[in-house]
């Protein structure tokens, strides 16, 4: 699958907030590095509901005016985990559909906002960074290791004794 093809998948079968079983959109950002076997796909879905954006650094417009193949505008979300699917279960899948193909400028802006994006593992930033490079999108900055929060205890020293 092309870097930026935007599919639809009718009575997509795995919801997360609302358990609701629908189509779905969703727009081909990558895959697992090909030494991770099997393959897995790295999807962004697509979201209608305007009130979740509210600056740019939340999420990118897809126009309809731009993009014709969507019927209304959309856009991606940031602060969404990427759905991350095996490659068998999304090309060999008779309920996917192609439907178009994102521009390289707007393939940048969401991977600006993927990289900024705590929803996105580093794993899966070097993954996606790493198919934006293969597909001869080179222009754009490596994703940073971010260290958690989390503090490590200090090794506790020997005590010494007195003999």
């Amino acid at each position: 699958m092309e870097l930026g093809t935007v599919i639809k998948w009718e009575k997509y079968p795995f919801p997360r907030h609302d358990r609701k079983i629908k189509p779905r959109w969703f727009v081909y950002l990558g895959h697992t590095d090909i030494f991770s076997l099997p393959i897995q796909y790295y999807l962004a879905t697509t979201t209608t509901r305007e009130t979740r954006i509210l600056s740019p650094t939340d999420g990118c417009l897809l126009s309809v005016n731009k993009f014709t193949f969507f019927d209304c505008p959309c856009y991606i979300d940031y602060h969404e985990r990427p759905h991350i699917l095996l490659k068998n279960q999304v090309e060999k899948n008779s309920a996917v559909e192609k439907v178009g193909k994102l521009d390289e400028p707007t393939l940048k802006v969401i991977y600006g906002g993927i990289r900024n994006s705590r929803m996105y593992s580093y794993r899966a930033k070097l993954d996606i960074y790493g198919s934006f490079d293969r597909d001869g999108i080179t222009d754009i900055e490596k994703p940073i290791h971010k260290k958690g929060t989390i503090k490590l205890r200090k090794k506790r020293r020997p005590s010494q004794r007195n003999s």
